[in-house]
C-alpha cells in the first residue's frame, strides 16, 4: 500500500460505508496495519491509502492490549464534555505537528474485520487517535481543526524540520 501525502484530493474525500460483500476486510485491514506499523504511525485511515471505504486501523496505547486493530463503519455514540489540547501529527503530513482540541474520552461503535459489532470506550491518546482517524473518513484533516494562524506557524516549523532533515 502506498501512503498518500498532502496535498492530495483523497485527504479531503469522505469515504463510503465499508461493504463487506464487495471488500475483503481481513486482507485490507492486515495491509493497512502493516503499512501503519512500517511507517511508525498510531493510526491510518483508508483514504490515506486511496481506499474509498470507512475503515481505519489504530495502535492503542492505554487499552489492555497494544495490538493494532481495525475499525469499520464507526459511529461515535458519545463524547466527554471535558476537552483537552494535545499534539497531533499525521503520516500524510510529514513533520507537521498541531495542537488540536479534542474530547478527552469517547464511546464508539464499529465492526471488526469479522463483522462483529463492537463498542469501545477510549480516553486520552487513544480517544485522540480514534477521532483523528474518524475525521479522515469524513474528509476532515487535523489542519481543519486549528486556526489559520496556528496552521501557518506550524507549517513554518515543518519546513525547517524538513529542510534540516
Amino acid at each position: 500500500m502506498q501512503l498518500i501525502k498532502h496535498p492530495n484530493k483523497w485527504l479531503q474525500t469522505q469515504t463510503k460505508p465499508f461493504d463487506f460483500s464487495a471488500l475483503d476486510a481481513v486482507e485490507i485491514s492486515g495491509k493497512m496495519i502493516d503499512t501503519m506499523t512500517r511507517l511508525g504511525g498510531l493510526g491510518l485511515a483508508a483514504n490515506q491509502v486511496a481506499i474509498d471505504a470507512q475503515i481505519f486501523v489504530m495502535k492503542p496505547t492505554l487499552l489492555q492490549t497494544t495490538e493494532p486493530f481495525e475499525v469499520i463503519n464507526p459511529v461515535i455514540l458519545s463524547v466527554s464534555e471535558e476537552t483537552e489540547n494535545g499534539p497531533e501529527g499525521c503520516l500524510s503530513y510529514p513533520e507537521l505537528w498541531l495542537e488540536v482540541k479534542r474530547p478527552r474520552s469517547i464511546v464508539a461503535k464499529y465492526f471488526d474485520k469479522n463483522q462483529k459489532e463492537c463498542i469501545i470506550e477510549l480516553v486520552d491518546l487513544d480517544s485522540r487517535c480514534f477521532l483523528h482517524e474518524y475525521d479522515h473518513l469524513q474528509g476532515i484533516t487535523f489542519e481543519d481543526r486549528v486556526s489559520k494562524l496556528k496552521l501557518d506557524r506550524a507549517r513554518k516549523k515543518q519546513q525547517k524540520r524538513l529542510k534540516n532533515g
